[in-house]
């Protein structure tokens, strides 16, 4: 019968915090993230508890309260010149999360464009 010990190697491991900013960014789900480090780090005991320690440990947020509102200002400024100005809000935000790489509140991309495009219809 094989049993783990505790392993804190995880902590200099630098694969591991880019991999799961790189999960987090996808925006995948926290089970979803489990099963595929759980394939790739089989040398780490993993739980969804655990996870969330490891990623609280390597400061990867799933929403980034600390970015500034005019970056976003930028971003969605960028997106209602071209064709993003068909979007909904909704579609937006995961634009600027997928493009832009921003993992802001929806609600501030809401503000923002009803900022920076005044006559758009928005319906929630």
């Amino acid at each position: 019968m094989a049993y783990r010990i505790r392993n804190p190697e995880w902590e200099q491991d630098d694969s591991l915090k880019d991999d799961l900013a790189s999960y987090v960014k996808q925006n995948l789900k926290q089970k979803e993230i489990l099963d595929l480090v759980k394939k790739k780090y089989p040398e780490y005991a993993w739980s969804l508890r655990s996870l969330s320690r490891r990623l609280q440990h390597f400061r990867i947020k799933y929403v980034d309260y600390d970015i500034s509102i005019s970056t976003v200002k930028e971003a969605v400024s960028k997106e209602m010149e071209g064709p993003g100005r068909l979007l909904g809000y909704r579609t937006l935000h995961k634009k600027i999360r997928d493009m832009h790489g921003l993992n802001v509140p929806r609600n501030v991309v809401y503000d923002v464009l009803t900022e920076v495009n005044p006559e758009v219809k928005l319906y929630i």
